[in-house]
């Protein structure tokens, strides 16, 4: 493990940094929400008497503009704007009449992280790193679909709303990944990204209405989720010394 070490020093110590000390750089991310248990981003259900609904969470997207200042050629602050829609299937079942409705809606929202990125060099262009902090997330509003079936001679409509419980709230991220660096041509990122609410992100309602009978079920949406991100960032000169050169051409 020691030689290890030592030779990974003398490595880093040898090979050509392409660095990203004071240089503040735009990017565009692209991050697809993986369903997926571990994460508590999965089918969500909840039971009455003899009905029951499930809110199912479909692959979804995260996408939109990041921002990220190098302070030294290791740590960097990164921010940005990112749209995120979560997709769901909604499926409510009545048990006693044996009818079943079936919907699907986006919630969507916004977030903006502000995170703490170490990187570590592995290469003379390849890099790797760790990040965390906190997203202040920004949900845009209820939503509400609608199903309806005819059985026998009866009108069955069966309903979801799935309310928002703050329009603001924070989450934790962490994230990890790996980043080629090209002299002229940007950043290359792939990654993976946690994020979690501190609390439920909204409750949804599933409503059945027949014969007079209206019946309900609720859940909590955690909006915790799993991403692989796909990043670019552009290429852009050090401050330090753009100033540098415009002040020796005077």
């Amino acid at each position: 493990m020691k030689k290890l070490l030592i030779i990974g020093g003398l490595l880093l110590a040898t090979v050509f940094a392409v660095g990203q000390k004071d240089v503040t750089t735009f990017g565009i991310s692209v991050k697809p929400l993986i369903p997926n248990s571990f994460v508590n981003f999965t089918t969500v259900e909840a039971d009455s008497t003899n009905f029951s609904g499930s809110w199912s969470p479909k692959a979804s997207l995260n996408f939109g503009m990041a921002i990220r200042y190098g302070f030294t050629e290791t740590f960097s602050l990164e921010t940005g704007i990112y749209l995120v829609r979560r997709k769901y299937d909604v499926q409510l079942n009545d048990f006693d009449e044996n009818l079943q409705g079936n919907m699907d809606f986006i919630f969507q929202g916004y977030e903006v992280p502000i995170q703490g990125s170490y990187f570590v060099q592995l290469g003379e262009n390849l890099w790797m790193n760790a990040a965390g902090g906190l997203s202040i997330d920004m949900h845009a509003s209820d939503v509400f679909s609608t199903d309806d079936l005819l059985s026998d001679t009866t009108y069955v409509d069966f309903e979801q709303y799935t309310a928002r419980y703050k329009w603001v709230q924070l989450s934790v991220i962490a994230n990890y990944g790996f980043e080629w660096r090209t002299r002229d041509n940007g950043y290359f990122y792939l990654g993976a990204s946690y994020h979690q609410p501190f609390s439920p992100i909204a409750r949804g309602e599933g409503i059945i209405k027949y014969d007079d009978q209206i019946r309900r079920v609720f859940v909590d949406l955690e909006g915790s989720y799993f991403t692989v991100d796909f990043r670019y960032f552009f290429h852009e000169d050090p401050e330090r010394k753009r100033k540098k050169t415009k002040k020796g051409t005077r």
